[in-house]
Order: C-alpha cells, then structure tokens, then sequence
C-alpha cells in the first residue's frame, strides 16, 4: 500500500478523494440537525405566537351557540300537504332555500326583537353598550398605520351634491322607516343566525350564537315558533283569497258544464237514426286498421330476417346462413355434416392426409356443404317471395282503408261533431270536478290552524362557549410558531451555508471525512479535553475520539505513521483533534508522539503547559538534539515536543532536510506521530515537507465557517504533497 501512495505522488497524481463532484442533495438528517442547533429560535418563535393568541384570546368575548331543528313538510308521507293544496308547490331544495330565506327576514325576526325584547339588550343594540377603552396594542399599530399612510379623502360622487329627489330619499330609506328603531338590532340578530338544510332531508338545522348561552337558545326556540306562526297566518291568508276566488270560478265552471252537455244531448238526439249505419263503417275501419297494423309489422319482421339473412350469405357464407335459417333439412344436413367431420378426423388419424379414405370423406363433406348452401339459397328466396307477397297485401290494405276513410269522412260529419261536443262536455266536467274539491279542500284548511313545519328539537342553553376554542387556539398557535420558526431556522440555515454535518461536508468539498469530534464547554482546552478524556473514556467524547481514530486507521491503513493536522485559521479543534488521535492512539497500544508544528501561536504547549527551553526549533537549528526535546506527558501517556511562538514563515522552517530529517526519525521509533501544524492562511509554500508526510487532516468547526471562507485554505491543502488526506467535523453535538 505504501508502494502505490509513493507512486502515485511520484507520478503526479492526486489522491482518489481529491477532486469530487460536490453534489447538493437535501437529507433529512441534516434539516434534523439544522432543527435541533436552531432550537432556540424555534423556541423563542413558538413561545412568541403563543403569548400573542394567549393575549388575543383573553381580549375576545366568548360566543355561545345552540341548537334547534325543524322539519319542513311530510317528508312524502302524504301525497298533498297545505303547500300543494294553496300554493300548488312541492318541497324542494329551491323551495327550502326560500323558507330559509323567510326564517332569516325582516318580518319574522323583527316579531322575534319584540317577543324577547332584544332592543333592551346590549349584545343587540349597540346603542346601549358602554364605550370600551381602546386596545393600546391596536392603537399603537393603527398609529403607526397611520403615519406610514396618509388618510385619503373620500371624493363624493358626481351629483350627490344635493341633486337627489325627495321621492328618491323617501323611496330609498323604505326598510329603515319600516323597522323604525329596530332595524340595527334585527341585524345584529340576523348576524348571529345560521340556518341550513342537513344533508338532501327536510330538516334545517337553527344555530344562534350569542354571548349569553340563554340568549342563544331562547332566540333560536323564538325563531321556530315565530317561523310556524308566520307560516299558519300565511297560509290562512292565502287560502282566504283561494277560496274566494275559487268559488267563484266553481260557478261559471257549473254553468258552462251544463250548457255544453245539453248542447251534446241535443245533437246527439238528431243522429239516432244514422247511428247504426256509423257505428258499422267505424267497426269495418277498426278491423281493417288491425289488419293493416298486423301486416305492416308482418312485413317488417319478414324484410329485415330477410336482409339479415342475405348479408350473412355475403359475408360469412352459407353456414352461417344456415344457423339462422335452421329448417328440417339443413339440421339433418348438419348433422350429417358433423357426422362426415368427425370420420374425417378419425380417417386422417388412421390414414395419411392424401389417402384416397380422407380424399373419399372430404368430397362427401363437400357434396353436404354444398346442398346446404342449395338449400339456403332456396330459403332465401322463398324469404324475398314472402316479402313481395306481404308487402302487396300491405298495398291492398293501405288502399281499402283509405276508401274507407274516404267514405266514412263523407258520412261521418255528424258523428265528428257530436264527439267534439262529447269531448268539450267531459273537459268542463274534470275542470269542474278538479275546481270543485280545491274549493272544499281551501275550506277546511281556512278553518284548520295548523303548519306542515313543526320543530323537532328546541335548543337548550350551551355548556361552553363555541368560540374561542382556547385550547385548540392554544395548540394551533404553538404548532404554528414551530413551524414558522423551524422554517425562518431552516431560511437561516440556508442563508448561512455553513459546514453542519459530516454528509454536508462530504457533499460540498468531495474530500473523504474521517468522522467528527463533540463540542466541549466553552473555554475549554488541551489540558482539560485529555483531562477529561482519561478521566471517563467511554463518555461521548472518549467514544468520538476511538472512532475518529479508528476510522483514519481503516481509511489510511496499518502502515501510517505520521499524521499532519491543519485547520483553516488558528483555532482550538485543531488543537483538541491531535490531542484526540494522540490519547486514542496510546488506548490502543500503540507508542505515540504529538509534535506541536504551530509556530504561529504554539497552542498546544502552551495548553499543555509544556516547557519551552527544550522544544521543536531549537533541533531543527542543531542546537539541541531530538531526544532533549521530548517530554512525557503522564496524562495521556504519550511523548510531547513543543516550540515556541515565533513569526517566521511555517514553510521556511518545514521545507528543510533537518525537520524532514526529524520527522523521519520520530517515524522509525513511534508508532504514531502527529503534527500539531500551522492554519492554512499562515501557509506561503504548498509543497511544504514534500513527500515526507504519510495523511494530512484537515479540521473543519461545526455551524461556524462555510464554503467560501475556507475555499482558499483548502485549495492549498489539497494542493500539498501528502499521500493521503481528509476532514474532520469539530464541535458537533
């Protein structure tokens, strides 16, 4: 494996992992993280929207609503009711949209208004409500409103001015001077109503809401019996006029009955002696009619067998002319056909297709195919024969009768006009008869105080107030805030763009990630990140670490040695990082030795509060040999070379054979050596211990930096000649 790392460095090529396609794919894991590192806006959003419906609830007054039915008609138990009987009309969905329509008017709610007297009632009449305080949260915002808008002044229209007549004005106020003091208050009730019909029934379903619960049901059982009286005098009234007018209308009916059946008497008085001559002509026109009837169907039927059949002939031939035409002969002739079928099969099972026995058989098949095509054929025709034979006999009846009308239209001028005479005297009789029992049916009704609507149920005063439904408004509004705030956490999210999870990372940069570490506590540094992990190793931390290690392990392989871990500005993860992969790397048996690369800052030593006498650069210059620069660290059990902070240039100090030289010596005598080293943005030379590094980490922050600002750091990383390479998420929950 390290034959072909060298080769490939050597030959130029980059690492496998360099160079990806970043793909921008959306995972539910990473909207969860997001959701989760987002959290405290989501709570503060959904507290927010919460306190707000709480506070709007508490300014609502609550509404109370209850429930009435009434049934309109008989449902199809009778076949009239007083509706067909007045007013000539059947329930239907039309009809109960203006029974609604009347329940819902002026004139029944008005005698509902002076039944309860709701005009003394403030819910009702806002003449008698006392002037709230205003809202200070609604007039601050209408302030605002209106200092952001200028009022617009209403332009009146043209001609108002003054140019309207006194007819108009008085003809336009019509229903405020026919509800007088009352009008506001039928609206406000009105308001409150609601009235529908349930389902395709005949039962509306009455629904007042009011913010007394005994209002509510007393306006809603007012309202049914209001509507049933209205209906009883409305149709007392209207079976008044109908009687009225219809019994007068039975009078003229009466007289002209009587004139046009004596007119019929009369005539008919004056034909008795022609009456038998008439009677015999007609009966001779009834039986030729008959006869004619019967042969024109007669005709039909034998013409279209006849055309079935001959198309048949035409088209499928003559066998399937003989299942239609099935007489005595073709059944015999099939039958035979059948027969000479079935020996065929047998002959061609025992004998050869070309025998002569199959031959014999197929001609007398033949032969019966053919005599039932004679035989169709003579059906056939016998068929046309008939036709032409009916439809002659249809001709000489068509032709008699005919002279029979002729001859009956001479005789018969009399018997025309006594049966128009006949006709006009039974009409008057059903009209009269039809007239005569409305007019008693409107007299009994005229004297019966009664409704075909009668109530079902009255209401009863509700429990519990219909609106506002706190706790429905409650939960509603929280799962309202969660969900805005989840999404103005996700437009965030978004807008932000930063590193969040190691797929994130993966996806955008296309570099291997070898897994993340936990965030820690703020403040916290080298010292006390090993502190705690060996003081509980099977914690988060401990558990992410053995992990990171043992993922750089299975992707770099047994035989790395020497790991570079970088960053993209000087920030502590990577620091804790090396100090991660150093405290693994001992808990897993190996000898380890972490190397603090960073003459930039010098973190680590100082974190670790190593002394700076004997440390990295002072061997790098020969003035100190390597052996005088380690140290122990007892806590994590693995060997320590610090430095110092100076503001040289990392590539100037790395880019020499004696720190190759260095780092090749640890190499041989550690198992693991890391190299705490400088940011990408100190870096001057890429190439930088060319070819001397076995895997270079790279270290990444959680939810702080994004694409752009470590685009350039990493160019540079990638752009380094190290054998392997990859990333590591810091910080991540």
């Amino acid at each position: 494996m390290n034959e072909l790392r060298t080769s490939d460095v050597v030959s130029g090529r980059k690492p496998a992992h360099f160079g990806r396609a970043r793909q921008q794919n959306i995972d539910i894991w990473d909207v969860w993280t997001a959701l989760l590192r987002r959290a405290f806006l989501i709570g503060v959003v959904a507290v927010l929207f919460l306190g707000a419906a709480l506070y709007v609830l508490s300014r609502v007054t609550p509404t109370y609503s209850a429930f009435a039915q009434v049934l309109l008609g008989e449902q199809g138990l009778s076949d009239q009711n007083s509706f067909d009987l007045v007013e000539a009309q059947a329930l239907s969905n039309s009809v109960i949209e203006g029974e609604i329509a009347i329940m819902r008017s002026n004139e029944v709610l008005a005698r509902v208004v002076k039944r309860l007297r709701l005009e003394t009632d403030p819910e009702f009449n806002p003449l008698l409500r006392e002037a709230r305080p205003p809202n200070p949260v609604i007039e601050f915002a209408r302030s605002i409103k209106n200092s952001l808008v200028p009022a617009r002044e209403t332009a009146l229209p043209p001609g108002s001015g003054g140019t309207l007549s006194t007819e108009v004005l008085e003809a336009s106020s019509a229903n405020e001077r026919s509800m007088g003091e009352i009008g506001s208050v039928v609206n406000n009730v009105r308001n409150g109503l609601f009235i529908r019909q349930q389902g395709n029934s005949f039962i509306l379903s009455v629904q007042m809401t009011s913010e007394n619960p005994k209002s509510a049901a007393a306006i809603s059982n007012v309202l049914m019996d209001e509507y049933i009286t209205f209906l009883v005098d409305k149709r007392f009234q209207a079976a008044r006029r109908f009687t009225g007018w219809l019994e007068g209308r039975v009078e003229e009916l009466a007289i002209k009955l009587e004139v046009s059946e004596r007119e019929a008497l009369a005539f008919r008085a004056t034909m008795e002696a022609d009456a038998d001559s008439s009677a015999r002509l007609e009966q001779q026109m009834r039986e030729f009619t008959t006869k004619l009837v019967n042969a024109r169907a007669e005709l039909a039927e034998a013409e279209a067998r006849a055309d079935r059949a001959q198309e048949i002939n035409e088209t499928e031939g003559a066998l399937a002319t003989a299942n239609v035409l099935a007489n005595d002969t073709i059944l015999e002739f099939r039958k035979d056909l059948s027969t000479l079928r079935q020996e065929e099969a047998t002959t061609i099972r025992n004998f050869a297709v070309g025998s002569g026995q199959v031959e014999s058989v197929q001609r007398a098949i033949e032969k019966v195919e053919a005599a039932i095509a004679d035989e169709v054929e003579n059906l056939l025709f016998q068929l046309k024969s008939r036709v032409e034979i009916l439809s002659i006999n249809v001709t000489a009846l068509e032709r008699s009768l005919r002279s029979f009308e002729g001859i009956n239209l001479a005789r018969s001028n009399e018997q025309i006009r006594l049966n128009q005479l006949q006709r006009i005297a039974d009409a008057n009789r059903i009209v009269y008869e039809e007239f005569l029992g409305r007019y008693k049916e409107t007299n009994e009704i005229q004297n019966l105080q009664s409704s075909d609507a009668r109530v079902l149920s009255y209401a009863s005063p509700p429990g519990g107030p219909s609106y506002p439904r706190k706790r429905v408004a409650a939960v509603l509004a929280l799962i309202g805030g969660l969900l805005i705030g989840s999404a103005l956490a996700l437009v965030l999210e978004m807008r932000s763009k930063r590193f969040n999870s190691t797929r994130q990372v993966s996806q955008e940069i296309g570099m291997s990630v070898f897994g993340s570490l936990q965030r820690l506590g703020r403040g916290a540094n080298a010292a006390g990140y090993l502190k705690a992990l060996c003081a509980n190793p099977d914690s988060g931390a401990g558990r992410s670490a053995m992990a990171l290690a043992n993922n750089v392990s299975l992707h770099s392989g047994a035989s790395f040695r020497s790991v570079f871990v970088t960053s993209h500005d000087a920030q502590a993860d990577k620091t804790l990082t090396c100090v991660a992969l150093a405290w693994a790397a001992v808990r897993s048996g190996k000898t380890c030795i972490l190397l603090d690369g960073d003459i930039r800052t010098a973190r680590l030593t100082n974190e670790l509060k190593a002394t700076q006498d004997a440390h990295f650069l002072p061997a790098v210059y020969g003035e100190l040999s390597l052996d005088a620069a380690i140290s122990l660290i007892p806590e994590g059990g693995f060997d320590f070379i610090g430095t110092q902070q100076i503001g040289a240039d990392p590539s100037v100090i790395y880019n020499t054979k004696n720190t190759q030289s260095i780092i090749t010596a640890l190499a041989k005598h550690y198992d693991v050596v890391i190299i705490d080293a400088p940011s990408m943005e100190t870096m001057a030379d890429s190439s930088m211990m060319s070819g001397t590094l076995d895997l270079g980490i790279f270290t990444i922050p959680a939810g702080k930096v994004g694409m752009r600002n470590i685009e350039r750091s990493l160019a540079i990383f990638e752009e380094m000649d190290l054998h392997d390479a990859g990333i590591v998420l810091t910080g991540t929950k």
